[in-house]
């Protein structure tokens, strides 16, 4: 037991020790040089990779350790990489900065055989296909265009899942995550706008949801990859539906989706007892599929139901009635109790759509009524038998309060105070109850509480306090559930636990360089009192021993990518004319180079008819009577110029790609140290850049 707290110490050491890094990279600190952030990116890539080497002679028994500093190596060649663009202002979260990283990591993967390289690799290739698609430039792509490459994306992860499915490569996770993804990117392209191609991947998609759901239930019982599959399922009806009744809102329409919710709850029953006949899973597997069924029944029901029947009542009566539709609410939520047919799904629609109708017409009735509704509701927790109802019951009320008493009493009512007093609820529930969905149901809803409650201030104080107290109670939870061997607690706490560490870098109320310095203390003490209480075992076996040479082989490849990268942008530096430009610019925050001005050129907007989008031009800059650089109407493409040309003494070719709406220099990001691109907007004007002798540029600085 001493030993897996000890793990867990290091873990959590070396995670905050890689956030301070990060936040530390991040904020563009101006206190050093290019060539000192150079140096000091490449010797924290080299500190991670030489103490795996040298935790594994000191701490042989501790495998894990130097396994997990390969792979805190691996991360910082990530942020060396994104390093550079910060430095010489190459696009912000470009996909060849996530691809590069990708290589070697994936390399690490294929020799070592270590989840954790398996896991960021797919990560990596998914952030290299959606900033392809999606890039974090000004950039537009056609709708075809968009579907296509997401369509791509989606084969991608298809043929990773039956990779990983057949075992060539053995990660669950990765096999969920690919599963996940192409569902949730058919979800996102499936709109109904009627054309050949979305109708054409709306009929795909439904037949690789009719194919998985057999397939998971009949052939090869699966209930992770079922569960799934009928989630996404009930988010494609919800959403059809939803699109098809804005699009034709009438009485015919709503009754049509009445009576869908009829049939679709009557299907769903015999769906149920056929697969209780004729499916080969065991009963265990049975029944969380069939609750799994249950739940993505009833959320796809009540919703519609909910909205059918409210807009029916509003359309026969003129008006909405919000006492009329709160008492027709809490009959259908009732009846749930009247119900003595054992048949669940029928029951928890009727209940669910109940609460929908009743609910949201209560945060409009006078404040007396909405808390005689909340008293009846909570009640019914003693008139519940299902622990299940009484969960939610239990959850949903907490929800009602959260919204109505913030919003009505706002003046006397802020929504923090609501946040700590269902915190301490949650705490009390947690502590006392010894209902195990109890339990779990109030951890969830403290950690989601109290995440959100550091969220809802606009004081710095008050920010870092609330901060402060739930990393310690995060922290403290996690190596309680650890000594306590509690699963389900030990999880949950870790994942708010990085959910915390993630959302703290775009918390603007707490500077990213006073941020770093305290992770890097915190993670620097976690390793330190690790190292004391850990105790000599005996020697653990790690694939490092078997392996060495190829991964120095992989570190030394890590080097030259950077190498190559820092020389490719400092000889342009160095070389490149210097050339000045009208610019305008906006202010967002980097996935991992920080804040950043996204800037747009006078000689960005330039209409080319005979060029088409996508093509690789070089235009002729001139410099005018003030000393900027415009367009000389002259461009080159295909090697052929759009007119006679005569170069002139002063005369810059500087390469672009064409599209449409604009030209793409690579220049259109300058990275500023953090809090200042409110001052930049408002103060820069022209941009200073280097054009090598290719027409590629650099960006140098802005200027007034």
């Amino acid at each position: 037991m001493r030993q897996n707290l000890v793990k867990l110490g290091y873990l959590l050491g070396i995670s905050l020790l890689l956030a301070g890094i990060l936040y530390f990279f991040a904020s563009n600190w101006q206190g050093f040089d290019r060539y000192t952030k150079i140096a000091l990116s490449i010797a924290m890539m080299l500190l991670f990779y030489g103490s795996c080497f040298i935790g594994r002679m000191l701490l042989p028994h501790q495998a894990f350790l130097s396994h997990w500093l390969l792979v805190a190596g691996s991360i910082s060649f990530g942020l060396s990489t994104a390093l550079v663009g910060q430095i010489y202002n190459t696009h912000a979260d470009a996909y060849w900065l996530f691809f590069i990283w990708f290589l070697p990591t994936v390399l690490f993967s294929l020799l070592t055989k270590y989840q954790p390289f398996y896991v960021l690799s797919f990560l990596l290739l998914q952030l290299t296909m959606y900033f392809y698609i999606s890039p974090a430039a000004v950039f537009q792509r056609t709708e075809n265009e968009e579907i296509f490459l997401y369509l791509t994306m989606a084969f991608v992860n298809a043929l990773i899942f039956l990779f990983v499915k057949k075992q060539y490569v053995k990660s669950t996770i990765v096999m969920y995550a690919a599963f996940i993804v192409i569902h949730f990117i058919f979800l996102s392209i499936s709109q109904p706008n009627y054309t050949v191609l979305s109708v054409s991947v709306l009929i795909a998609y439904i037949v690789l949801l009719i194919v998985s759901l057999f397939y998971f239930s009949k052939v090869q019982s699966h209930k992770g990859l079922l569960g799934i599959s009928i989630v996404a399922a009930a988010l494609l009806v919800v959403q059809q539906v939803l699109w098809y009744l804005f699009d034709n809102y009438s009485e015919l329409t709503l009754f049509l989706v009445l009576g869908f919710v009829f049939l679709f709850v009557a299907a769903s029953v015999w769906f149920i007892n056929w697969l209780s006949h004729h499916t080969n899973a065991q009963q265990r597997s049975l029944r969380v599929i069939k609750q799994i069924i249950i739940i993505g029944i009833t959320a796809i029901a009540s919703i519609l139901g909910s909205i059918s029947i409210g807009g029916l009542v509003t359309l026969f009566s003129g008006e909405y009635s919000q006492n009329f539709m709160m008492l027709i609410g809490t009959a259908i939520m009732l009846s749930f109790f009247f119900i003595k047919a054992a048949i669940p799904t029928v029951k928890y629609t009727l209940f669910m759509t109940g609460f929908l109708i009743s609910g949201v017409s209560a945060f409009f009735v006078y404040d007396a009524l909405f808390f005689i509704y909340l008293a009846l509701f909570v009640s019914l927790m003693w008139f519940a038998k299902q622990t299940s109802l009484r969960v939610a019951i239990y959850t949903l009320a907490q929800l009602l309060i959260l919204i109505k008493l913030p919003t009505t009493y706002y003046e006397a009512i802020q929504f923090d105070y609501v946040l700590i007093v269902l915190i301490l609820l949650n705490v009390i529930v947690y502590c006392l109850t010894a209902s195990l969905s109890f339990k779990r149901s109030s951890l969830l809803l403290t950690f989601i509480f109290s995440l959100s409650l550091i969220g809802s201030v606009n004081s710095p104080t008050l920010n870092i306090t609330y901060s402060i107290l739930f990393f310690v109670f995060s922290t403290v939870f996690l190596f309680k559930s650890v000594r306590s061997g509690k699963k389900f607690e030990f999880t949950v706490s870790m994942v708010f636990w990085f959910i915390f560490l993630g959302t703290k870098y775009y918390d603007y109320l707490w500077d990213l360089l006073d941020k770093s310095f305290a992770l890097l203390l915190l993670g620097a003490l976690f390793v330190a009192f690790s190292y004391k209480f850990d105790s000599v075992e005996k020697q653990q076996p790690s694939f490092i021993d078997q392996h060495k040479k190829r991964i120095v082989f992989i570190i030394a490849l890590q080097l030259v990518i950077l190498g190559g990268l820092f020389m490719k942008n400092e000889l342009l530096l160095q070389s490149g004319k210097e050339v000045k430009l009208e610019l305008a610019p906006l202010d967002p925050r980097s996935l991992l180079q920080g804040d950043y001005v996204e800037l747009n050129y006078e000689i960005s907007e330039i209409e080319l008819d005979d060029v088409k989008d996508g093509e690789r031009i070089q235009l002729v800059l001139r410099k005018n009577e003030q000393g900027i650089f415009e367009y000389a109407e002259h461009y080159k493409t295909h090697d052929k110029w759009n007119s006679p040309y005569q170069a002139k003494k002063d005369d810059v070719l500087i390469t672009g790609t064409y599209y449409s709406w604009g030209i793409q220099y690579g220049i259109e990001h300058y990275f500023i140290p953090e809090g200042t691109g409110r001052r930049v907007e408002q103060e820069a004007k022209h941009a200073k850049i280097k054009v090598g002798k290719n027409g590629d540029a650099i960006l140098v600085e802005v200027t007034p």
